[in-house]
């Protein structure tokens, strides 16, 4: 569809594009070029007789900003726009040290402190701190899909998941609608705006202006900065309108609601497998490519599907662990392991099976469990056996590559698992440090044979 032709079929069903979901006025109209507009549609709140009465108004004087080009109709929301590129947050909390950049985002988290949820839902007895929280609430109970895709006509309850689908399902099409005007001159990548562009070669540059006013850490870009400040601060902005849990990250809470939705956009092309994050794709394709893409360079070359597994491995090596639980003193190489740890002083097993009893505390725990309900296995690709847990599946796959993982400290020895490596120790009269820490396995080893 040409972009004349799309931008008049969106005027006759009363709908605005995706990214100029806010402008109006006929000044806004004229910027509407092909380079800026793309297939995702929303739809206008006013009437459409309202709309043909924009078309009529005076140009508005538009004010631009002199960093990304981007135009806005009053100097006011030029200034707060600026504070995205400047990173300036003058607006601070007096319960806290966070600081905002708008004081309406400053009021709703003053309400993290106060516990005030002044808005009320008609249908339930939830209440909420913010109107937005509220607005999205209530779709729970009205079934609103207000967000249309203007390529299938798939509609949509939040205006994130429809961008998520358009860029899971109509990437081509998307790319070809916004052509990217600001190419990187150290990489072939393009970006849309002179902003974006310096933000990206900082990777190039290892620039990292933003430093955590927590830690020593420092960032390359504001948002991971403030992402990264809420593990130090508790701050957990976003919540889930369904169940109420809360997150302190968007695409969390984006992923989250997708156990509510069962929405599972991202497909694998070579099964019929689909997942609600573009990463959980990624690393499931590579079970098909084999790609092990992170390697262990400085000391044993070992290597990994996941960064993560690779950053978890070299703490091996150094011996870092740097999460202690505050309840037990007891350290953790990863802050997930630490978390879990948690779970057994509190007993909580937040997990719960739908279809039997059984709770646990891990949500991994869980799935595995669900597979024994619908009979899911794990196939070995070297033979004919099958396992309910992908453990079991990675600790058999050793015995047709020979991989030993676990080597005894004093004498070398290699094995495929960890409980044989600890009973191995037993015989050099050593207990292994994991078992010390460990009261169950503590109380499993007191019954080993001598």
């Amino acid at each position: 569809m040409s972009i004349p032709t799309l931008c008049k079929t969106i005027k006759e069903k009363n709908m605005i594009c995706l990214l100029f979901k806010g402008r109006k006025g006929k000044s806004y109209l004229s910027v509407h070029t092909e380079e800026q507009a793309i297939p995702g549609i929303l739809p206008a709140e006013a009437p459409a007789k309202k709309f043909d009465q924009r078309e009529n108004e005076k140009p508005l004087s538009l004010h631009s900003c002199s960093v990304c080009g981007k135009d806005f109709p009053y100097a006011s929301k030029l200034q707060r726009h600026l504070r995205t590129h400047s990173g300036e947050r003058p607006f601070p909390c007096s319960m806290c040290e966070k600081r905002f950049p708008e004081k309406g985002l400053l009021m709703i988290h003053e309400r993290v402190h106060t516990g005030e949820k002044p808005f009320p839902c008609t249908f339930c007895e939830k209440r909420f701190a913010s109107q937005g929280e509220l607005r999205l609430h209530r779709r729970t109970h009205t079934g609103e899909r207000p967000y249309h895709c203007s390529i299938c006509l798939k509609s949509f309850s939040r205006h994130w998941h429809l961008k998520t689908h358009l860029e899971a399902m109509h990437s081509e099409v998307v790319a070809g609608f916004t052509r990217k005007k600001f190419p990187c001159s150290d990489c072939e990548k393009s970006c849309n705006s002179a902003a974006e562009l310096r933000d990206h070669q900082r990777t190039h540059t290892g620039e990292r202006p933003y430093q955590c006013s927590f830690c020593d850490k420092k960032f390359a870009l504001s948002g991971t900065l403030v992402r990264h400040e809420r593990l130090h601060t508790g701050i957990t902005p976003y919540h889930c309108s369904d169940c109420g849990k809360t997150f302190a990250q968007q695409w969390t809470l984006t992923t989250h609601m997708r156990t509510h939705t069962g929405e599972k956009p991202y497909s694998c092309t070579q099964c019929d497998k689909s997942f609600v994050a573009p990463g959980e794709l990624r690393r499931h394709t590579r079970i098909h490519t084999g790609e092990k893409p992170y390697t262990c360079t400085d000391l044993c070359g070992k290597q990994f599907t996941q960064k993560g597994q690779l950053k978890g491995h070299q703490k091996v090596h150094t011996g870092e662990k740097p999460f202690s639980c505050p309840d037990c003193g007891k350290s953790f190489a990863h802050s997930g392991a630490m978390n879990r740890h948690r779970l057994t002083h509190t007993g909580e097993r937040p997990y719960h099976c739908s279809l039997c009893d059984r709770s646990f505390n891990q949500s991994g725990r869980l799935r595995e469990h669900e597979k024994i309900h619908f009979g899911e296995k794990y196939d070995c690709p070297e033979c004919d056996k099958s396992f309910t847990r992908a453990s079991s599946l990675k600790n058999h796959f050793r015995l047709h590559t020979g991989e030993r993982p676990y080597g005894c400290d004093i004498c070398g020895r290699g094995f495929s698992r960890s409980q044989s490596l600890r009973l191995h120790k037993r015989k050099h009269g050593t207990v292994h440090v994991e078992v010390l820490q460990n009261p169950k396995l503590l109380l499993k080893a007191a019954q080993w044979p001598i």
